[in-house]
């Protein structure tokens, strides 16, 4: 399952993004996306760290665009963004039931399979490919 970072730092990307001009505060995102300021701090972190985005202190500072957003894929914001991978949760059980002895393993293996694929279809969206989709609905 994807977690709600995911959509945070997307949904703030794309925010600096539709406007390369803007430059926002963390508390300014927090307010639109009626996210707590400390939470989005950590998501911009991620994306400042990984160069997507820069900052600049001061009167007038705030957080800015920094990459090609042709380049940037939706594969690298989840990749960022993700702390796990699909991952089984199941539950404890008998270790003599033929069943529960393995299942988590083999879950395991199948969501990873899961996983890659998903990553591969995010890789072919690019973050000015969801803008251009976002511009004809």
């Amino acid at each position: 399952m994807i977690n709600s970072d995911f959509a945070l730092a997307l949904h703030s990307i794309l925010l600096l993004a539709s406007d390369k001009e803007s430059c926002l505060t963390s508390s300014q995102l927090s307010s639109m996306l009626k996210v707590h300021s400390v939470r989005i701090r950590k998501v911009l972190s991620k994306m400042k760290n990984a160069g997507y985005i820069e900052s600049k202190e001061g009167a007038g500072g705030g957080f800015f665009i920094s990459c090609n957003i042709s380049r940037v894929t939706l594969k690298d914001i989840y990749v960022l963004t993700q702390d796990d991978l699909l991952k089984a949760k199941c539950h404890s059980c008998c270790p003599s039931c033929k069943i529960g002895v393995n299942i988590e393993k083999v879950l395991d293996i199948i969501l990873s399979d899961a996983d890659e694929k998903f990553q591969d279809y995010l890789e072919d969206y690019s973050l000015q490919k969801v803008l251009d989709k976002m511009q004809q609905i």
